[in-house]
């Protein structure tokens, strides 16, 4: 089964319209749950902390259980997981459609002369750089929107993981669990933000 094909219960659209994007204005009716956490510190741990993300292991290394996922994130690629979540295994799947690699994002931070980092050219504008992946999730998702996945390496050293999610309540069981639905997520997320600990040694 190649990557791009969608597994069975799972339709390859997406039930919002518009196009997901990093950032910027969200469908009507469409929730936005944005957390970050500080990774690491530096070039290396971004460098390692992007290939982790790029391999799934935000994924992975919460728990969740691979059901048909492509080795690398590629723009087409789809990814089907059963989430463990108590007594429930929702199966999820989505469809990545933009990837970043080492690109810069966000607005320009002016760095000065003795500031630890990277180096630039002095006095010049500098950006964060990102290197991570947007999916969306396809039609037979319990979750109706899209994820972003960011490590971002900021122009004074610091290294953080930065997840987005773009949502609202797609099956029926979700829409029941009313303000509870977005509880699970956010602990789901917390989950996610300490997916990449063991490949940072932290």
């Amino acid at each position: 089964m190649s990557s791009q094909s969608v597994p069975p219960g799972f339709v390859d659209a997406w039930a919002f319209e518009g196009e997901p994007t990093l950032s910027g204005p969200v469908p009507e009716g469409f929730h936005v749950t944005a957390v970050s956490r500080l990774v690491g510190h530096g070039a290396d741990d971004a460098r390692t902390a992007g290939d982790a993300v790029l391999g799934w292991q935000v994924h992975r290394g919460s728990g969740f259980v691979a059901l048909q996922v492509p080795d690398r994130v590629q723009v087409g690629a789809v990814s089907s997981w059963a989430i463990p979540f108590g007594p429930l295994r929702p199966r999820v799947a989505c469809k990545v459609v933009r990837v970043l690699d080492d690109e810069p994002v966000g607005e320009t931070a002016e760095r000065p002369a003795d500031a630890p980092g990277p180096a630039r050219l002095g006095g010049a504008p500098v950006l964060p750089r990102s290197t991570g992946f947007l999916h969306a999730a396809l039609v037979g998702h319990p979750q109706r929107g899209w994820e972003s996945y960011l490590v971002t390496h900021h122009p004074d050293g610091r290294v953080t993981l930065d997840i987005r999610v773009v949502w609202r309540p797609g099956a029926c069981w979700m829409r029941l669990a009313g303000p509870a639905s977005g509880l699970a997520l956010r602990l789901l997320l917390r989950r996610n933000l300490r997916a990449l600990d063991s490949v940072l040694r932290r």
